[in-house]
């Protein structure tokens, strides 16, 4: 047996009583003399010289630069390298993180820094270097952009998004010294973007101490319940740990497995408060708190070890995952099951490899271990085996609208993963939850586009199916299939849904583009004017100019859509040869109240009465609040022209509105406080609570405290006895929601507060 296997420390096992946002030295030398003697356990004392210089350097530049703390700037990167060494990543990283904010806060130059510490280093700098001087639409836009920044140049060096993460990681240990709506803003893009692609890049710690700081900001008062009762259960929890690890070593050496290495650790706070909400649990009904990790040699010694603990402990019925066989998209490999000890406890058990092991604790960031980086390091070569790092490229070029492309991120990248076979006994991976009709997209686009049915496991079922892992499926198509804004309603994968959408916008098109020739053509009819030959003269650049689009193609569609109206375009194309005559816009000129509208604002944007929001270049225009999202005033918000309907307003966010054709978006702002209508709006609340008695006394009292109406309510309880409390609602604004989100989740017995529409949960 080989002796010179990676030897990679078990982590400690927390047995603190939560995270403990541990405050940084207050001066920058000890933590630059942390920080090398951290570098010497695994780089050359030689190489250390040009970490020496980098810290000068943005000592230098940063100069007198404080910390909402108070504390020197310099500590921030000096603590971000700190956390890289976790990882064991390469001297250039090291001094990349050093080095990240000096070009972006201070007169240092993307020059100077290549000129002092060559052109790698400059590129990772460039790579981090964030695009605070763009002006963005909303806050979506500004993380949606970012995000996309991040994501080319990762896909030019991966040690990009290692710096990133370490960076965001020190934010949220730093928060205190930030305002809470601050603090909750950056918590909350945490949870939804870094913590998910830490676990993509592998990166288990950095997810799950994320994830707990978030929870910390986000749910406060649960937070502080869970750890107390952590806190309470230390010893107990360290007694059953030594119990398990000492069974299992017992046990696997009688079968020769003495150069194996067992330990224990409890799950993150999170993770816990995700299975008792799932399954509406208390915490003292939640039993497998704890993964217990066995690492051997070699594969075969892995399926061995797995036979030997399923012989002591009777394995549960599907809870078996082979991610060695088939690995998961981040490169991790192990074996997980779990068993139940004759003591009735379950107990989660992981068995990997050493090699497996070392990429487990490390994530992408083994791939640059004890290495400098080389011609390959970072390349496709590296890029080829993180194809979902491909699939995010291709949606930068595909994806414009912000919302779409984060969705498109949340959904398939952020998700756990399936593993199906086709006929062939290929293995395609999709996320929990695809359907049938989700599988064949991932195959072909065209095979998505023309699929009529599907068979699964060799049995005819509807496309919409939920598949498992271990399916086998067969789809089914016909030229003569199209799309049906239906399928929107089904599919998960974002490969799937922005094909489809695709599909339906090209498809509305084509039916726009002749309604609006038809339209015209009427129009021309009447004044004697024929479309065909305005097209041979050539007249029909008038149109086009009059219609200020780039070609009559477009001017047509504009017309179908009801963004343009023929008989102000021919007055404006041809006024000379016109009867004039006064102009009737298309659009209603029924407003809110139906009081008539005049004046305007100096700025393009005109406010539409009974609603408070403002249309950029349509006077007088009927108002409709989308009711899949019921938009608050304060939201982001997005308007649709609806032909016979006005502007249907929708939320920002709103998945429905990713579906509209974007040719028929307008401009529309909530107006300013002085101007705004402060009637009631509809807000619906979806509330998971313990079955007490007086819990549906205390949460209408909160909402009632915070100025809503409750307009009706409805209650249920569900077979695991929570309590579903459903209201609808009227309120002012989103300020006015939130607060009454705040107010029910301090309730005791509340365990999930969510914002609903009347189709779905909605995020705020």
């Amino acid at each position: 047996m080989s002796d010179d296997r990676p030897t990679i420390p078990p982590p400690p096992v927390r047995i603190d009583a939560g995270v403990s946002a541990k405050k940084d030295p207050v001066t920058p030398e000890v933590i630059f003399a942390e920080l090398l003697k951290n570098l010497q356990t695994y780089m050359q004392e030689d190489r250390l010289e040009v970490v020496h210089r980098a810290y000068q350097f943005a000592a230098l530049h940063h100069g007198d630069q404080l910390r909402r703390s108070g504390e020197a700037y310099i500590t921030h990167p000096l603590a971000v390298a700190n956390i890289l060494t976790t990882l064991k990543v390469d001297l250039g990283s090291i001094v990349a993180a050093i080095l990240h904010d000096t070009v972006e806060d201070t007169e240092a130059t993307l020059e100077d820094v290549e000129r002092e510490f060559g052109a790698d280093v400059r590129d990772l700098v460039d790579g981090l270097t964030k695009i605070s001087k763009i002006k963005f639409r909303s806050s979506q836009e500004r993380l949606a952009e970012n995000f996309r920044k991040m994501v080319l140049a990762m896909s030019h060096d991966l040690r990009v998004i290692l710096v990133k993460l370490a960076d965001r990681l020190h934010n949220m240990r730093t928060l205190d010294n930030l305002a809470q709506p601050k603090r909750q803003r950056i918590a909350q893009e945490t949870l939804d973007i870094y913590a998910p692609l830490a676990n993509r890049l592998g990166l288990y710690s950095f997810k799950s101490e994320m994830e707990d700081l978030c929870m910390r900001e986000l749910k406060n008062d649960i937070y502080r319940e869970l750890s107390r009762k952590v806190a309470a259960k230390k010893a107990e929890r360290e007694a059953y740990i030594a119990d398990v690890r000492s069974i299992l070593e017992t046990e696997l050496g009688k079968y020769g497995f003495h150069h194996l290495m067992v330990y224990g650790r409890p799950k993150h706070f999170y993770s816990i408060y995700k299975k008792m909400v799932e399954r509406g649990l208390e915490y003292e009904d939640v039993h497998d708190l704890f993964a217990f990790r066995i690492v051997v040699d070699s594969v075969k010694d892995c399926y061995e070890a797995l036979g030997i603990v399923h012989a002591m402990w009777k394995p549960m019925p599907g809870r078996f995952k082979d991610y060695i066989a088939m690995p998961k998209a981040n490169l991790y490999q192990s074996l997980h099951t779990t068993v139940v000890r004759p003591n009735g406890e379950p107990a989660e058990i992981q068995i990997r490899t050493y090699e497996m092991n070392q990429i487990c604790e490390l994530g992408v960031a083994a791939h640059w271990m004890y290495k400098e980086k080389n011609a390959q390091a970072g390349s496709n070569a590296d890029l080829k085996r993180f194809s979902w790092l491909r699939q995010i490229m291709e949606w930068q070029k595909e994806i414009k609208d912000p919302d779409e492309f984060l969705e498109a991120v949340k959904v398939d990248l952020f998700e756990e993963e399936i593993f199906v076979f086709t006929p062939k006994g290929d293995v395609i991976q999709l996320p929990t939850g695809a359907t049938a009709l989700d599988f064949a997209f991932n195959v072909h686009t065209k095979i998505g586009i023309s699929t009529v049915g599907a068979k699964v496991n060799g049995r005819m079922v509807p496309i919409k199916k939920t598949l498992k892992s271990g399916d086998i499926i067969e789809i089914m198509t016909s030229p003569h299939q199209k799309p049906g804004k239906d399928w929107l309603s089904f599919v998960t994968t974002s490969k799937a849904r922005n094909k489809i959408r695709s599909h339906l916008r090209s498809d509305q098109r084509d039916r726009s583009r002749g309604l609006g020739k038809e339209m015209l053509t009427q129009e021309l009819a009447q004044h004697g004017l024929d479309y065909d030959k305005l097209v041979k003269t050539g007249d029909v650049d008038a149109l086009v100019k009059a219609g200020k689009e780039s070609n009559i193609e477009d001017v047509l569609i504009a017309i179908g859509y009801g963004k343009v109206n023929p008989k102000e375009l021919l007055t404006r194309a041809f006024p000379s040869r016109l009867v004039k005559e006064p102009t009737l816009s298309e659009m209603p000129k029924t407003i809110g109240d139906n009081k008539p509208r005049v004046g305007g604002r100096s700025d393009g944007l005109r406010p539409a009465p009974g609603g408070g929001i403002l249309v950029h270049g349509i006077e007088n225009v009927l108002i409709n609040f989308a009711r899949c999202c019921h938009p608050l005033p304060g939201e982001d918000v997005v308007g649709f022209i609806t032909r016979g309907r006005g502007v249907t307003v929708h939320r920002g966010s709103c998945p429905r509105a990713l579906d509209m054709d974007p040719e028929r978006r307008v401009e529309v702002h909530w107006a300013s406080e002085t101007d705004l209508d402060r009637g009631q709006h509809a807000a619906f609340l979806r509330v998971t609570a313990q079955d007490k008695q007086g819990v549906l006394a205390e949460v209408t009292s909160a909402i009632s405290a915070c100025g809503a109406n409750i307009q009706r309510a409805q209650i249920r309880v569900t077979p695991d006895l929570s309590g579903i409390l459903e209201f609808e609602m009227t309120l002012q604004s989103l300020t006015q929601l939130q607060a009454i989100i705040r107010k029910v989740e301090s309730i005791s017995s509340v365990l999930k507060v969510e914002r609903m529409s009347t189709h779905r949960i909605v995020k705020i």
